[in-house]
């Protein structure tokens, strides 16, 4: 009987809620990476990294806990790929700072769940969402500045391969993780300015290097369309939620 309850949370939770325009979203963006890993299968690693994340945000637009489980797979890829490439913000950002937040993301998130007047009327567990006041926005931008010069300087004496971009995107990152595990809505503006550094990032190692990794810049790439459809969510999750 236990076995059985788990088994049905598991399923309510991995394949309930869903529209059918989220289902052929993420059945056209996992499609794309499996495509371009039949293409040039020259990463697995990579492609591992890339699907994971791609559930991992997926799931986070739409309130689901278990986003967590796919987050920690792809970050601890990543920051061996990361590594790698000499990306050592970037290695550092999942290393020391994403893969422990996976377990406290979970934990905070887990006391914060709800299955009533969810965002599409269909029952799931949907986390309650937040916005910001314009103080706590002034608080965001001020600590994002201040961090960035510190943090910019740091990469610069370890020579990494683009200290500024790296230096910005992780620091970026970092807040928009500490939104997204607070759950405010403004997670999303970060993350789509976040993904836009990070294309940028992978791109200047390709015209620098002459090598990226294509898995991991498509990834960030549909990052971007899902932060985009995220934020969207996010706002109509606060709106119906205010009415609980």
């Amino acid at each position: 009987m236990f076995t059985m309850s788990i088994t049905s949370k598991i399923k309510t939770e991995l394949f309930s809620g869903w529209t059918r325009f989220e289902i052929i979203w993420i059945s056209c963006f996992l499609s794309i990476q499996i495509a371009i890993f039949a293409v040039q299968p020259d990463s697995i690693l990579a492609t591992v990294a890339a699907i994971t994340g791609i559930l991992c945000v997926i799931f986070v637009s739409k309130g689901k806990i278990s986003n967590y489980i796919f987050g920690f797979i792809s970050v601890t890829c990543y920051a061996y790929i990361s590594y790698t490439f000499k990306l050592y913000g970037e290695m550092m950002l999942n290393l020391l700072v994403y893969v422990p937040v996976q377990f406290i993301g979970f934990y905070m998130w887990r006391k914060h769940m709800h299955t009533k007047n969810v965002a599409h009327k269909i029952e799931y567990d949907e986390v309650l969402a937040k916005a910001l006041t314009l103080k706590q926005w002034g608080i965001v931008i001020a600590a994002s500045a201040i961090g960035t010069f510190a943090y910019t300087q740091l990469l610069h004496n370890l020579g990494s391969a683009l200290p500024a971009l790296d230096g910005v995107t992780v620091v970026l990152s970092i807040v928009a993780q500490i939104l997204m595990i607070l759950r405010y809505r403004e997670q999303w503006a970060l993350w789509i300015i976040v993904n836009l550094l990070t294309i940028s990032l992978w791109t200047a190692m390709w015209i620098k290097n002459g090598e990226t990794s294509l898995p991991l810049l498509v990834m960030y790439i549909m990052y971007l369309w899902n932060s985009i459809y995220g934020y969207h969510n996010w706002a109509r999750m606060v709106k119906t939620q205010q009415h609980t």
